[in-house]
């Protein structure tokens, strides 16, 4: 987010005061002091040795030719890929525990040899169609596994860069100290070829994640 779109932003908070305040027809001497603004895009970030634990959120994936994308879990893909080297960034030479979904799960046991990395898989219907659990049911699902040690936990997040913001808010609002892992490069370019559509590109994915950064301020 530029600069000059975060000042219009505030900008506008500041004026829906003065306008709300006005129209009270009550008699003012100075205008209200404007409100603090609504940071939506600063992540905390700490060194990544500082971390008890690594939590890795997914973006995308790729389905093969001629699967049930509803029953299969699709391979990891280029972005996923990535996100994997990143958790191998953050955790050096440490064995700090790993929490990841299933896609960067199958990379860092793959092509890392990571062997004692937890997968957050995703859930099944009935039916036995998938279920794909959102950035909050994973945090919860983490926090779950780590029980009492996630009040004292300070957690590394791995995330793709236009999630970064909502995965650590979100991984702190389920009781970790969460940020991101200063000095690790979080993957930003979009996979075109993604099999989840609003990950394809930032005009399908940004709106629905700026809704639900505003609804983590409440």
């Amino acid at each position: 987010m530029g600069s000059s779109r975060k000042v219009v932003a505030a900008a506008a908070v500041a004026l829906m005061g003065w306008t709300v305040c006005q129209g009270t027809g009550t008699a003012v001497a100075d205008p209200p002091a404007a409100p603090a603004p609504v940071d939506l895009w600063t992540v905390p970030t700490a060194p990544a040795d500082s971390a008890s634990l690594i939590v890795a959120y997914s973006f995308g994936n790729r389905i093969p030719a001629g699967v049930d994308a509803t029953r299969v879990i699709g391979e990891p893909g280029p972005v996923n890929e990535a996100l994997a080297a990143a958790v191998i960034a953050a955790r050096g030479d440490r064995t700090v525990p790993v929490y990841a979904q299933t896609e960067i799960a199958e990379v860092l046991r793959t092509r890392y040899g990571l062997t004692d990395v937890v997968s957050i898989d995703p859930e099944r219907n009935a039916d036995g169609t998938l279920v794909y659990l959102s950035t909050d049911g994973v945090a919860a699902k983490v926090a779950e596994l780590r029980g009492a040690a996630a009040a004292s936990d300070t957690a590394a997040v791995v995330a793709f860069r236009d999630h970064l913001w909502r995965a650590t808010r979100t991984t702190a609002k389920r009781g970790f100290q969460a940020f991101a892992p200063a000095g690790v490069t979080m993957p930003g370019e979009y996979d075109p070829q993604s099999g989840q559509l609003w990950t394809t590109s930032p005009v399908l994915y940004l709106p629905t994640d700026y809704a639900g950064r505003l609804a983590l301020l409440k």
